[in-house]
């Protein structure tokens, strides 16, 4: 029986076709190589040849030279005003009528002491004498209306002549109208009191329920 031919038998076959075949291939890689190489050594030499020149610059345009006129510091002095003058204070009158007078002073004299026969030294009531009471703060809500009145106060004067819980028991203008402007003022001036205590057989007692009238006027 007769074999087949195939091409791929006869390659194998013939190792020295396959061998020229190469060689064929690696001939014409090196050949496109060497163009290549020749291109880029052709456009290195031209890039080389070129003659490049520097361009041309525009002259730059001339600036005429600035003069700057001369400059004078001009300092002006500054004087402050004048200082009004503060106007004089005004004159306010401020009347405080005391409600407790200084009592009649009682010389009480002991009988005779039945041991030795001889007097006691003599003991003395009093009712509270007034030392110290400084005038009231105008109120300035009152001033400002022109406002005049009187405020009743009540306290307490304690065994050393000092005010205690003060307290406006009613306030009244110069109308005779209610009013508690007064109030807070006539307190404050209440509670500064200052008093010789009341005296009982000649020792310090407290006296309550002392009222005091305090009066606001304004001064012409």
């Amino acid at each position: 029986m007769d074999r087949a031919y195939s091409p791929l038998s006869t390659s194998l076959a013939n190792p020295f076709v396959t061998s020229l075949r190469q060689l064929g291939q690696t001939g014409r890689s090196f050949a496109f190589a060497g163009a290549v190489t020749l291109l880029l050594i052709f456009a290195m030499s031209r890039l080389i040849a070129t003659d490049y020149t520097e361009p041309e610059v525009d002259e730059p345009i001339p600036i005429k030279p600035i003069h700057l006129p001369d400059l004078k510091p001009t300092v002006e002095l500054y004087e402050p005003p004048a200082k009004p003058l503060d106007p004089p204070p005004q004159m306010v009158i401020r009347e405080v009528d005391p409600a407790v007078e200084p009592g009649k002073t009682t010389i009480v004299i002991s009988p005779p002491n039945p041991a030795g026969g001889e007097l006691d030294s003599a003991v003395t009531s009093r009712d509270p004498l007034p030392v110290f009471k400084p005038a009231p703060r105008y109120p300035s809500a009152a001033l400002r209306r022109g406002m005049e009145g009187y405020v009743v106060v009540e306290f307490t004067i304690t065994e050393t002549g000092a005010v205690r819980d003060p307290r406006a028991i009613a306030g009244y203008d110069s109308a005779g109208n209610p009013t508690e402007i007064f109030n807070r003022s006539a307190v404050a001036a209440a509670a500064r009191f200052k008093y010789q205590p009341q005296l009982e057989d000649g020792v310090p007692v407290e006296r309550h329920g002392v009222r005091n009238r305090i009066s606001y006027k304004i001064a012409d």
